[in-house]
């Protein structure tokens, strides 16, 4: 069965993927700056790796506690899905990890792909220029959920300013560029529009929503900042009707990401018109889960007797019968 998809089909080299699972960026880190998959999981296996966002500089990240529930595992199990976190983009910098990490990375057989966030559009350029020359990753992943300090505007939440950072970028690289879109916006069309004008290889579709949960026996809300970021599986209804919209607006790839659990969830988003999926807050309710999702999407495909995985690739999207059930 071939499992193989190409999230930048338009460029040389493409970015082929040997499956369409991949493990996101914010749930995986190394050598200690994340929580979740570590360094001895059989990543070589998944389509392509995510470590934890970079910025510019060093970041210790918000005050604890930083996860609602401290346990995503025990969360699930007493069917609560409110999942929220605010970790604040916790890293080593961008210096640190083209120095430190990346030859890490280029030492093995993991397709890693790096996620980055900067402040200003001169500072994703200066970020992405780091990049150049350095082994080890196949793209560039650009987390547009976070503010432009000039205005304290979302990058993704304006065409202008998601063409900003995007164009910024890729005057400094000629690797994919992904770039992972916010839920809160009117129109995400608009904004893939813009992302693609502006050179987006594909498009992660999505990130969190804003959130927060209170303690009723202490009237506190639950996490350090009071707010935080909505993900799980009750963010996945909302991600994959994203996904589906932004599917029929633009002609690029797009990975589908938010509450992916089960290998049924990662074929609900690729018959929606993902290319690719990515699994996060189900690494920590469960370190074998994107392993698992990965056997449980082809153990459905081997059922429904298809020969590659692109022949669910739009199933929804087009309206056809999904003969797949049953």
């Amino acid at each position: 069965m071939d499992l193989c998809v190409d999230l930048a089909p338009s460029r040389p080299a493409g970015l082929p993927l040997s499956n369409p699972v991949m493990i996101a960026s914010g749930t995986f880190g190394y050598d200690g700056y994340g929580r979740g998959l570590d360094r001895d999981a059989p990543l070589a296996m998944m389509g392509a790796v995510l470590p934890k966002t970079f910025t510019r500089h060093p970041r210790l990240g918000n005050p604890e506690p930083r996860w609602f529930p401290p346990s995503f595992r025990e969360g699930l199990e007493a069917g609560d899905t409110t999942w929220l976190n605010s970790v604040g983009l916790t890293n080593p910098g961008i210096e640190a990890a083209m120095a430190d990490l990346a030859p890490q990375w280029a030492g093995s057989d993991t397709n890693f792909i790096i996620s980055i966030a900067g402040d200003t559009p001169e500072q994703w350029e200066e970020m992405t220029s780091f990049t150049r020359g350095v082994k080890g990753f196949s793209a560039i992943e650009l987390n547009l959920s976070c503010p432009n300090v000039d205005d304290g505007a979302i990058f993704s939440h304006h065409p202008r300013l998601t063409e900003a950072a995007i164009g910024s970028a890729r005057r400094q690289t000629d690797l994919p560029i992904l770039a992972k879109l916010s839920p809160n916006v009117p129109d995400i069309t608009e904004i893939a529009h813009a992302a693609v004008e502006a050179g987006a290889d594909a498009l992660t579709i999505c990130n969190t929503i804003p959130a927060m949960h209170v303690d009723v026996a202490t009237g506190r809300a639950v996490l350090g900042t009071g707010y935080g970021g909505l993900s799980g599986p009750a963010l996945r209804p909302i991600a994959l009707a994203l996904v589906h919209k932004t599917a029929q607006a633009v002609d690029v790839p797009i990975i589908g990401v938010g509450g992916i659990m089960t290998g049924s969830h990662a074929a609900e988003f690729l018959m929606a018109g993902a290319s690719a999926v990515q699994i996060g807050s189900a690494n920590l309710t469960d370190l074998n889960a994107p392993f698992r999702i990965l056997n449980e999407l082809e153990e459905l495909l081997a059922r429904w007797e298809a020969e590659s995985v692109s022949e669910i690739i739009g199933m929804a999207w087009w309206g056809e019968p999904c003969g797949a059930q049953g």
